[in-house]
């Protein structure tokens, strides 16, 4: 009886500190993610400065008339694509990102389940 108990609760404590390596896995991730996306922001803040400034010069506000407009009208549509590209790529972080959540969810809930179910095994 106290091997299977010294078993039991050696098991616990793996069972614990695995969980602990997941979430703490999970949370290196989200941290990562959120740097990412908050490089993301500065790049879109910027690529909006520069589409601002190439759309004045290709209606005529601004007095640059060094570029010619084919080079602008090139330079507009890189800055789009490009721009797109960001807005993908933040899609597929926030989806990742709420993966994690979403893990970290059901990890909370198999825990408490696991508790349960201990509390159960108690009492009978």
């Amino acid at each position: 009886a106290k091997r299977t108990l010294r078993r039991r609760r050696k098991l616990e404590k793996e069972t614990k500190q695995l969980i602990k390596q997941e979430e703490l896995k999970r949370l290196h991730k989200a941290q990562a993610i959120q740097r990412q996306l908050e490089e993301l922001e500065e790049r879109q803040k910027a690529l909006e400065i520069f589409g601002v400034q190439l759309e004045r010069e290709l209606r005529g506000e601004s007095d640059s008339g060094a570029k010619d407009e084919t080079q602008m009208l090139h330079e507009w549509f890189e800055l789009v694509l490009e721009k797109n590209k960001l807005i993908r790529y933040e899609s597929e972080l926030l989806i990742i990102a709420q993966e994690l959540e979403l893990e970290d969810h059901q990890s909370r809930l198999e825990q408490k389940l696991r508790e349960k179910m201990a509390i159960d095994g108690k009492s009978r």
